[in-house]
């Protein structure tokens, strides 16, 4: 009788254990279960308005349109006289002095400044000495610093304080008519070639001719690193890579 009893509780003990084992080899199951008994809803995307997005559409395609054109008008002193005819990189001719304010709308960017510029030339020998101070600009044309410039107190025809720009800033396929005279307007028009293919294909969404905008560094001066001007480039807007370049 002992024996059987010894027998029965042996069997007991390993059944105790064995029943053990199970719950334990379950137990991160059911504890997963317990944590996290409901999946995490599904956020639908938002839907976007059609009428924004043809309005943002046709928005982009009048700024690429802007970006063939480039009009300044001025008002100078006594120091004004000049004039240039360019109709494109190798053919223009030109030569002048101005000093006063002018207000510009360049490649679809608006700002008002001070300047004093003196420029002669022909063909690709076509130099320029500038002084800048910008007044007003759009938030676009500070940070694609179209309207360059940083001079400190008065802006005046000494060439101490302007700094060297060269013509080929201005780019190869640029068609320019400017004229000033003594105490009356400035008036210049320019016609950005290169950005009229961008226009075109932009209606179909071809983003072939886009270019990231680069700089120059003009001459430094007095030890200065320089200052960086706009080079030439065609502008593709309603991309988001050019919405993000800084």
């Amino acid at each position: 009788m002992k024996r059987l009893a010894v027998l029965c509780v042996v069997v007991s003990l390993l059944l105790s254990a064995h029943v053990a084992l199970g719950a334990e080899a379950t137990a991160p199951t059911t504890e997963r279960m317990t944590l996290n008994p409901i999946p995490p809803p599904v956020v639908p995307e938002e839907e976007k308005d059609p009428l924004e997005a043809i309005g943002d559409y046709i928005w982009n395609r009048f700024r690429d349109f802007a970006d063939i054109f480039t009009l300044k008008l001025g008002w100078g002193t006594d120091k004004a006289l000049g004039f240039q005819f360019r109709a494109i990189g190798p053919l223009q001719v030109g030569a002048g002095i101005f000093e006063g304010y002018v207000f510009a709308i360049d490649r679809g960017c608006i700002g008002v400044y001070k300047e004093a510029e003196v420029e002669f030339g022909i063909s690709v020998l076509y130099p320029s000495w500038i002084a800048r101070k910008v007044v007003w600009q759009t938030p676009e044309a500070k940070r694609r610093n179209i309207f360059f410039g940083n001079a400190e107190g008065e802006v005046e025809l000494d060439f101490k304080k302007m700094q060297f720009f060269d013509d080929e800033n201005q780019g190869w396929f640029v068609t320019t008519i400017q004229f000033q005279l003594p105490y009356l307007p400035k008036f210049e028009l320019s016609l950005n070639w290169g950005e009229l293919p961008d226009f075109l294909l932009s209606f179909a969404g071809i983003d072939g001719f886009r270019v990231p905008p680069a700089y120059h560094l003009r001459f430094p001066n007095d030890g200065d690193a320089g200052e960086r001007v706009p080079a030439p480039s065609i502008l593709w807007h309603g991309q988001e890579k050019y919405e993000s370049y800084k």
